[in-house]
């Protein structure tokens, strides 16, 4: 590992819809943007460490879906769905996406991730623009670090495996 990586997780607001989470990985971004969009490896760092993933489909192209179902041990499933509206392999990605689980759905948000490399070190971007400040509010009020930075540590070891 190269101690100039900052491991950090940073949350910003950038607007009154927006929030941006940034993590610098050290790998080259190509293998970070596969580790992102790739099932073989989603499955293996995306969402919490508690809960099951079972279900994992990825259509990668301009128009193409996906769908995540992460189940906890009570039976409960937590489900995100989307289409791609942007794929850059590895500068840019960006889809719409729909939380769900029992008793709500959310509105539709934007994510955009953007990956910039420097010197083997990927700078990863994450924005997630949603339509209200409220429903940003929300989302960003939900603990969601809790669960990003142990994910994005979990990612940090398999991009360290494929290189």
């Amino acid at each position: 590992m190269d101690a100039r990586v900052d491991k950090t997780l940073r949350i910003t607001t950038p607007s009154d819809v927006e929030f941006a989470m940034t993590r610098q990985f050290d790998a080259p971004r190509h293998l970070v943007f596969d580790a992102m969009t790739k099932p073989e490896y989603l499955v293996r760092w995306l969402g919490c460490e508690e809960m099951a993933m079972p279900v994992c489909e990825v259509d990668l192209r301009v128009g193409g879906r996906y769908r995540y179902v992460f189940r906890s041990s009570d039976g409960i499933e937590h489900v995100l769905t989307g289409t791609f509206r942007e794929v850059a392999r590895p500068d840019r990605i960006a889809f719409g996406e729909t939380f769900s689980m029992p008793g709500f759905t959310s509105d539709e948000y934007l994510v955009t991730s953007t990956f910039v490399e420097e010197a083997g070190t990927t700078t990863l971007t994450t924005t997630i623009r949603h339509p209200t400040k409220e429903a940003r509010d929300g989302h960003l009020n939900s603990g969601l670090e809790k669960g990003v930075e142990p994910a994005y540590d979990r990612l940090a070891e398999i991009v360290a495996g494929m290189g």
